[in-house]
């Protein structure tokens, strides 16, 4: 993330903190937890304001006029229908008479008509109530038909003028009445529309104070940030020197190719006793390295593809026509549709990753699989007093030992069955004292002893998903 952030900008800056937690904070790290609360919290703060939830604030209703609710019933007089103006008469005309919303091409058209003169309220609600629609609907509307007629004749020429004067001076008594109503209605929307606009503008003065409230504290968190932000591009800096630096390290300490070739051939057999590694079910190599399995695959017509995060290590199985996506191996698996792999296998991995992230990993590990499919995690083995104490940390990447009855008890609450535990010793160099011959006295004490050097340095659990 190179750009600079906005202060101002909430919602990018809270994206920011989002990426920059995600992205930077070790899973396993105490920080993160905290971190991820504050965040948590201040997201949550900032949806509460928008959505005019806080306690004390008043609850905003979209303003309608004061005029404006008639009660749906099954008959009308003339006078209860006439008090709506402009958009508000059109949408309960359509409520009272058709019983429903108006559509918007009628609408449109009524609305446009009463705003140009062209037609009246009273025609309004004629037209509506003897069209084809008006007439299932059978709502009465008292004292309609006689003005509805007067307005008919009013249009024809000559006579219409005279009967418009007429009708005109027949009302001059009325008009006083009317003004009055009109004024009270004027009254009322003004106070209501002034009562919006007072919550308004409170709610525009209190989002201010807490909007303010909440940048000071994303402020205060900011050098925070920019500390994880340049870990964050530091560690970019050296990936690729700690990528080669890793490749080599493999090549002094983890033995030939033909050395691993030799330990690994043996888990041919399990591959084809599930029938993985065709092309609709093919094997998932986790943590691929050098790409010795997936060599091995593909020498007997076994359909395979590696996951590796090390760009040296993709770029030299890409350079022997291996198939390997460069990634992280959650993010790949999750992104692979359900039950599409035979088997995923995983070599000398999971001890490289926080508990989490290899709880994630064998739950991904299960979706991916098909029914019946092999998950295989080979790791150093931790009974052996020398792997223990000493081999395994050999590798400056790796994090914990792995007892064997904890990983296969965790395979198999996570959801797999027959999760059995493989002790694997051949082609692997014990470099423990003999064990003593019996008739020595004392030997039976020094063999106990000498006995956990002799335990197979590495163990795989074997499990099939159900």
């Amino acid at each position: 993330m190179s750009r600079a952030l906005d202060p101002m900008d909430v919602d990018g800056v809270m994206q920011a903190v989002a990426t920059r937690l995600r992205d930077s904070i070790p899973i396993e790290s105490d920080c993160a937890v905290d971190a991820d609360g504050a965040v948590a919290r201040m997201r949550g703060l900032v949806d509460r304001l928008f959505a005019g939830h806080d306690s004390g604030t008043h609850s905003l209703q979209r303003w309608r006029s004061s005029t404006y609710s008639v009660p749906v019933k099954r008959e009308y007089t003339l006078h209860e229908l006439l008090g709506p103006s402009d958009a508000s008469f059109v949408e309960m005309a359509y409520r009272v008479v058709l019983r429903r919303e108006p559509d918007p091409e009628g609408f449109n058209y009524f609305l446009h008509e009463l705003r140009s003169g062209h037609t009246t309220k009273v025609e309004v609600l004629a037209e509506l109530r003897w069209s084809p629609e008006g007439m299932a609907k059978q709502v009465h509307i008292d004292g309609l038909l006689l003005p509805y007629k007067l307005q008919q004749w009013k249009r024809k020429p000559v006579i219409g003028h005279v009967l418009s004067w007429l009708h005109g001076a027949a009302r001059l008594g009325a008009l006083f009445d009317r003004h009055y109503t009109i004024e009270a209605t004027q009254a009322r929307e003004t106070h209501e529309l002034g009562r919006h606009l007072n919550l308004v503008m409170d709610e525009l003065a209190e989002l201010r104070g807490q909007n303010a409230g909440l940048l000071r504290n994303v402020a205060r968190m900011m050098p925070m940030f920019e500390r994880m932000h340049s870990a964050e591009l530091e560690r970019e800096r050296v990936r690729p020197t700690m990528d080669k630096l890793y490749a080599d390290f493999e090549d002094e300490f983890r033995g030939s190719r033909e050395l691993v070739r030799a330990r690994i051939e043996p888990y041919l057999e399990w591959i084809h006793e599930v029938g993985a590694g065709v092309p609709e079910a093919p094997v998932v190599d986790i943590g691929c390295g050098r790409g010795e399995w997936l060599e091995l695959l593909g020498e007997h017509n076994l359909e395979a593809v590696g996951i590796d995060l090390n760009h040296d290590f993709v770029a030299s199985c890409a350079d022997t026509g291996l198939k390997v996506i460069e990634g992280d191996a959650i993010d790949v698996l999750r992104s692979m549709p359900e039950g599409s792999a035979g088997a995923i296998t995983s070599m000398h991995l999971v001890e490289h990753l926080p508990f989490e992230r290899v709880v994630a990993l064998i739950d991904e590990a299960l979706r991916a699989l098909r029914p019946g499919g092999l998950l295989f995690l080979e790791t150093p083995n931790p009974e052996n007093l020398m792997v223990g104490s000493h081999y395994f940390y050999m590798d400056p990447t790796h994090l914990n030992p792995l007892p064997p009855a904890m990983l296969r008890w965790v395979v198999e609450n996570r959801g797999f069955a027959d999760a059995r535990i493989e002790r694997l010793s051949a082609h692997r160099a014990l470099n423990a004292p003999a064990m003593l011959p019996p008739e020595i006295p004392g030997s039976k004490s020094i063999n106990d002893m000498l006995w956990h050097m002799h335990i197979a340095p590495d163990y795989a659990i074997v499990a099939r998903r159900p």
